[in-house]
C-alpha cells in the first residue's frame, strides 16, 4: 500500500475510533476500531457493553466473528490499560494475546498511576505503536475530557486532588465551581525532591509559603505572608498560598511520589488539599495580584 494511501486509511480508522468514543455515555469516553488494511473488522466504545473497555469490546466482537487478528491494527482514543487493580485482564495484555501487530493511540492516560504504562507494555510485546494525527488527538481529548480533566483541574471551595506534576506543564487549575468564568487559580508544581515540591508563581507577588502552619485555620490574613519569591519549596505537610484579584487558594501538600532521580518507583504524583478564600474589595476596583492589597472581607465564613 503506497504511503499516502496508508496514511489516509489510518486516518479514516482513527477518525472512526473518535466517532465511536462520542457514542459513549460514560464519563471516560473511549472508542476503538480493529482493522486490516481498509477493512474494518470490529468496533467498540466504553459503555456499549457494561463492565468492558472499548478495546475489549472490539476484540470480543472480532473473536465472535471468528476473525484472525494476527497482524491486524487497533485504533484507540486512549492508551490501553495495563495495570488493572481488578480481576480483569488489562486491555494491553488482551491486545498482545490476540496477535494485534500495530496500535494507534489518540492520547495517553493522565492518571499518574497509568500514564504510558499501556504504551510500554505494548512496546515490550513487539507491537508497533503510532499516534493519531494532531487534529484527531484533539478530538479524542475532547471526547474524554470529562475523565481527563480530573487530573488537570478541580473545583470546590475546599477539596483535594492527586495528579502527575510532570505532565501538563505542572499546571493544576483550581476553581470555585465548574461554571464558566468561575474564579480560578492556575497552580503550577515542579520537581524538588523526594519529600518536597516547588509551588510556582512565575514571578514574585503571586505565591507564598505559610511557614510552620499545619492547618488552614491557622492562617488569618493570607496577604500578611511574604510573597517576595516566585517558587517556594513546600515539604510534605506544608501549606502554600496563591493569590489573585479573586482572593486566595491555600494548598497543603499531603503526599509526593517523586521522580526516579529522587528515588521514585515510576509513578509520579503530588496529592494536595485546598481551601479557597474569596475576597470582596472595599472601595473602587479589585487589587492587582502584583500590587499592594486593598482591605477585603473573607467570604469563607471566617
Amino acid at each position: 500500500m503506497p504511503d499516502q494511501t496508508a496514511a489516509s486509511v489510518h486516518r479514516a480508522h482513527a477518525a472512526r475510533a473518535v466517532g465511536e468514543a462520542f457514542l459513549s455515555s460514560s464519563n471516560a469516553r473511549v472508542g476503538a476500531v480493529i482493522a486490516r488494511g481498509d477493512r474494518v473488522i470490529a468496533t467498540g466504545f466504553k459503555g456499549e457493553q457494561e463492565g468492558f473497555h472499548a478495546e475489549e469490546i472490539a476484540l470480543n466482537k472480532a473473536m465472535e466473528l471468528g476473525a484472525d487478528l494476527k497482524g491486524a491494527t487497533l485504533y484507540t482514543t486512549l492508551e490501553p490499560c495495563a495495570n488493572s487493580r481488578t480481576k480483569r485482564i488489562p486491555c494491553a495484555e488482551l491486545i498482545a494475546s490476540a496477535g494485534i501487530g500495530e496500535v494507534h493511540i489518540g492520547g495517553y492516560d493522565p492518571n499518574p498511576q497509568v500514564y504510558r504504562i499501556g504504551w510500554r507494555h505494548l512496546r515490550d510485546q513487539g507491537i508497533k505503536l503510532r499516534d493519531f494525527p494532531e487534529d484527531l488527538r484533539r478530538r479524542a481529548h475532547e471526547a474524554g475530557q470529562d475523565f481527563t480533566k480530573v487530573f488537570t483541574e478541580g473545583s470546590g471551595m475546599s477539596s483535594g486532588a492527586k495528579f502527575d506534576f510532570t505532565q501538563n506543564g505542572g499546571l493544576f487549575t483550581i476553581s470555585v465551581d465548574s461554571a464558566e468564568g468561575s474564579p480560578s487559580w492556575g497552580t503550577r508544581w515542579s520537581n524538588c525532591g523526594a519529600t518536597a515540591i516547588y509551588m510556582n508563581g512565575g514571578r514574585p507577588g503571586v505565591v507564598a509559603h505559610a511557614r510552620y502552619a499545619e492547618h488552614f485555620d491557622e492562617i488569618d490574613d493570607p496577604d500578611a505572608l511574604d510573597y517576595g519569591g516566585h517558587s517556594p519549596k513546600l515539604d510534605i505537610g506544608a501549606i502554600g498560598v496563591m493569590r489573585s484579584n479573586h482572593g486566595h487558594v491555600l494548598c497543603k501538600v499531603k503526599a509526593i511520589e517523586p521522580t526516579a532521580d529522587y528515588g521514585g518507583a515510576g509513578h509520579v504524583s503530588v496529592t494536595i488539599e485546598w481551601e479557597i478564600r474569596l475576597r470582596e474589595p472595599l472601595g473602587a476596583g479589585a487589587p492587582d495580584e502584583t500590587t499592594a492589597r486593598a482591605p477585603y472581607r473573607q467570604l469563607n465564613g471566617q
